[in-house]
């Protein structure tokens, strides 16, 4: 029941397309498919990612979204979107923290979906910001622009570790799969020996 659900999840936010920014190709270092972390690894991953985070938040805390002088549609927007993307990384951070202490197939889960929800956050913010540009040659519009390169740069970093993190949750599945497998054929074996 519970590989069940998993593996629906995992469906599911593999076909929603987290990325709708395509303006800059990614390039993702050569791993293996699928590459299950050992604890050192992991715990190298989770400090890197952790560190993007900060990074990012101090980046999105320094922007003053409210000096573009936009519409109050646009502006009200624009807003939300900002927000939302602060309440991505204070949650992805969480995680973090949770999955330091110790590493679970649940908390890897809501790692994922928060990183998912935070690269969705920042494509939202990044259009935003776009859009501000085209309405408006100012130096507002300057502004926008270089908030706009920074959201960018914030999304092709995070798009790095989500496909790293992906590869490590699908391999982590397989073995668990593979576990709960051998746990499901141990007892058949010893019922048919008698």
């Amino acid at each position: 029941m519970i590989r069940n659900f998993i593996i629906t999840v995992f469906a599911f936010l593999a076909s929603v397309p987290a990325f709708a920014n395509t303006r800059q190709s990614v390039v993702v270092p050569t791993r293996p498919a699928l590459h299950l972390m050992n604890d050192s690894e992991f715990a190298t991953f989770l400090k890197r990612l952790d560190t993007d985070m900060v990074r990012s938040q101090l980046q999105l805390r320094n922007m003053d979204v409210k000096s573009l002088h936009l519409d109050a549609q646009q502006s009200e927007e624009m807003r939300g979107n900002y927000n939302r993307c602060l309440e991505s990384l204070d949650n992805a951070r969480e995680e973090i923290q949770k999955l330091t202490q110790k590493q679970t197939l649940k908390l890897d889960l809501f790692l994922l979906i928060d990183l998912n929800e935070l690269a969705r956050s920042l494509d939202l913010l990044d259009q935003d910001l776009m859009n501000s540009v085209a309405a408006d040659g100012s130096k507002a519009a300057q502004m926008s622009l270089g908030y706009g390169r920074d959201v960018l740069s914030m999304d092709t970093a995070l798009a790095r570790h989500i496909t790293e993190f992906q590869h490590h949750f699908l391999a982590f599945t397989g073995v668990i799969d593979a576990t709960l497998d051998q746990t499901d054929r141990d007892p058949g074996q010893s019922q048919t020996e008698k």
